[in-house]
């Protein structure tokens, strides 16, 4: 194959290429959306333990939403929390972090169409404290939604 032959099969391949790379990438960014982070205020506190104990604390809180199943809405569907963390971790000396993503999912049915229509929305928290002091934001988002079949 001749250098002008690979060329003219770039150059034919390239804008269809192209267009299928612009089209993930434009399905990819509707596909979900976020709020920029929001600063969280706490505190003060008198000491990097109780700094700690207010992680700790946000931590159990957060564990508390856990629906380890889906749970049926007065309205049909169901909804679940779930909640990704590894909990408070110290670092050197008067250092700690807690950071925690809360999942909230919403299922309905859609009798016309016999689907399942998933709606889910975030919050992830980024909490931490460096000796007393207690830094921490929350970011807000959500995907669209999903639509599955309902098995026959």
């Amino acid at each position: 194959m001749t250098k002008t032959t690979r060329l003219r099969r770039a150059l034919h391949v390239g804008p269809w290429l192209a267009a299928a790379c612009l089209f993930l990438i434009a399905r990819t960014a509707l596909a979900s959306g976020s709020l920029p982070p929001e600063p969280l205020v706490a505190g003060p506190f008198s000491s990097f333990a109780a700094c700690l104990t207010y992680l700790t604390e946000k931590h159990r809180e957060q564990m508390a939403l856990v629906m380890p199943e889906p749970v049926a809405m007065q309205k049909g569907g169901t909804h679940q929390t779930l909640v990704s963390t590894k909990g408070v971790s110290q670092g050197p000396g008067e250092q700690a972090i807690y950071e925690a993503e809360v999942n909230y999912q919403n299922r309905t049915v859609d009798a016309p169409t016999r689907s399942i229509v998933t709606n889910n929305s975030w919050e992830r928290y980024s909490l931490s404290c460096h000796g007393a002091a207690f830094s921490g934001t929350v970011q807000r988002g959500y995907a669209l939604s999903a639509v599955e079949q309902m098995p026959r």
